[in-house]
Parts: structure tokens; sequence; C-alpha cells
């Protein structure tokens, strides 16, 4: 449990010190509003008659600073919402509601046998900071702002992604996974090894098509050198920036997807995830170049790359595949276990 721990603190720290917009750690989107995309799977795990395991397991939440108690499914709806444009392919919806099923039993797992709680969880188990746990929108409250005269119908997409696979968790070993996400990958995942320094078996790099279909795949951003400068001795005071802009950035190390495992900035060795929060970039995956007093970051890729690619969900759901064929692709070696 300690190790497991000691691990999502250091997810956490990672996901605290990444710009974002929407969503964090799990998964790093803004695009909520989508026309439904055509629904060319079928699914292939039809759920034995029984009782609702969602409906009767209860999740205590820390939601702007208060605390509430939730039935799980509700919560998962709400988590959906957040984390997933809700006209995506159901099939892409349920493995995202899978995927976001087990992610909260690994959180609550991992918090059950520890005497103080996170810091913001207010005595919850979850909270709806994503940059810790997951995001969350109360439909009853957001729902009319957030879709309009759509609401019902994509609320009821939602609610259908979580009743079709109610109780369905991903496992390794017997144990809930830490089945972390993002909005689009480059043309691999990231393992978790290359981002955030320790290996999963279950989070490696893998090929994920689609990608290039989210609007900030490719993105760009300029800063001025001195903004730049502050901005990584806020966070590594020892930096020497006396050498041209040319100079500052060399002897990078890539992962198997491209992203920058870690980078000399100013003499001192940062990581992508470092730079990216330095710079305000949309993933590790950047290249930079000086013009005039300029610095121009481009990236490739939404997120942190590791796990299941939310745009990657839609083109293998797109292309024929259920959800527990998407979800064995971007976790190798799990299995599906039904709760309850």
């Amino acid at each position: 449990m300690k190790k497991l721990l000691s691990f999502v603190l250091l997810l956490t720290v990672c996901a605290v010190s990444s710009p974002l917009l929407t969503v964090g750690l799990a998964a790093e989107t803004s695009e909520k509003v989508f026309e439904p995309d055509a629904v060319v799977a079928e699914n292939t795990l039809a759920l034995p008659e029984r009782t609702s395991y969602d409906e009767n397991t209860t999740v205590c939440l820390s939601v702007g600073g208060q605390t509430r108690t939730l039935a799980l499914k509700e919560y998962l709806v709400g988590v959906l919402a957040a984390e997933m444009p809700a006209g995506f392919p159901v099939e892409a919806l349920k493995a995202q509601a899978v995927a976001a099923r087990t992610y909260t039993l690994y959180k609550m797992a991992l918090y059950s046998g520890e005497e103080v709680l996170p810091e913001g969880h207010n005595g919850a188990d979850l909270c709806d900071d994503p940059g810790h746990c997951e995001a969350f929108l109360d439909l009853a409250v957001e729902a009319d702002a957030l879709w309009g005269e759509s609401a019902e119908v994509y609320r009821q997409r939602l609610e259908t992604a979580v009743a079709e696979t109610d109780g369905m968790v991903l496992v390794y070993e017997d144990e809930p996974i830490a089945a972390v996400f993002c909005a689009a990958s480059a043309e691999k995942t990231e393992s978790a090894a290359d981002v955030w320094g320790r290996a999963l078996p279950y989070l490696t790099s893998v090929d994920s098509p689609g990608g290039s279909d989210c609007s900030q795949y490719e993105g760009t951003v300029t800063l001025r050198q001195s903004d730049f400068r502050d901005a990584v001795l806020a966070i590594a005071p020892e930096a020497d920036f006396s050498g041209a802009p040319g100079t500052w950035f060399r002897d990078s190390h890539r992962s198997e997807a491209g992203s920058v495992i870690d980078v000399l900035v100013g003499e001192v060795r940062l990581t992508g995830s470092q730079v990216r929060q330095a710079a305000g970039l949309n993933s590790a995956n950047f290249k930079v170049k000086v013009d005039g007093e300029n610095l121009v970051f481009t990236t490739v890729g939404y997120g942190h790359g590791v796990g299941l690619s939310q745009y990657g969900a839609r083109y293998l759901a797109m292309d024929g595949q259920t959800y527990d064929q998407i979800l064995y692709h971007y976790y190798p070696g799990t299995q599906l276990r039904l709760e309850g």
C-alpha cells in the first residue's frame, strides 16, 4: 500500500505541475460538446441480471470544498460529463466509464488504510480537483449550461455508458489498476516509466491512432525569453541563463513515443513535465526554437499521454472495436472483472 501511495503522490505532483484546462491527471481535454458520432461497434459483454453495483456503492466526495455522499453511478456520470465529450461513440464512452470506475476504486482503496487523507479532500474519499482525482460535474445543476437543448440526449448517452458497464473494472494481479487517461496521445502513448519515473506493466507505450482529430493535437506557444527564464528559475533557482538563448536547451532524452523525458535547461536537468509547466504547453512532446526575443514551442498531443487516449478510443470505436477491446489495447495485460 505504501508503494502504491508513493506512486500516486508522484502522479499527483506531476499533475499539479502541468497546465490544466478542465481536467488533470486522469485526462486533459476541454472539448465537451460534440454531435454524436456514428455508433459502429456493438457491445460484446452483456451484463447478467443482477443488483446494480454502481447504485449500491457510495462515494464520499469533496465538491467545491463541500463533502457529499453519492452513489457511484451518479458520480461516474458526472465524471464522464467532465472528462470526455458526450458525443463520442458509445463504446468509447463505455471504455471511459470503466477507466473512471477503476481509477475511482483504485484511489479509494489506496486511501482506505491511511489515517490522514490528502489535503483538500476535507475527510472525503475523493475530490473533484482534476489535478488530484477526477473532474466531476453535477449534472442536476450544470447539464443545461453544458449542453443546452441537447442536455437530455447527452445525459442519456452517459447514463447508458455507465449502466452497460455496471461494476466492470480493470484489474492486474487481481487489483484495480491506476487507470489514468489523457485527451490525445501522439502516435504512441507514453509509458508511466518515461513520464513519472516508475514502470507499471499495464502503462506501457502502445500505438494510438486518431489523436490528430483533437483540435489541440498540434499546439504552438510563444513566450518572451525573460518570461520563460523567470518561470524556470521559480522551480530551479540554480539555473544559469547567462548564455545565449540558443544554448539554453541541450542534451535532451526522448521517449519511444516522442516526449521529452528530461533536458538540460540553463545547465539544470529538468523533466519534460517541468518544462511543460514552465512554458504552459499542451504536452511534453515539444520542440523549441529561438525567434528574436521569443521562444517558440511546438507540441504534439494533448495531456500526459499515458494510458487510454480519449481520441484514440473514439477512433477505435468508430473503427468497430468494442469497449473491452479498446481497454485491453490501452492497458495491456489487464483483465475485466465484474464487481458485486
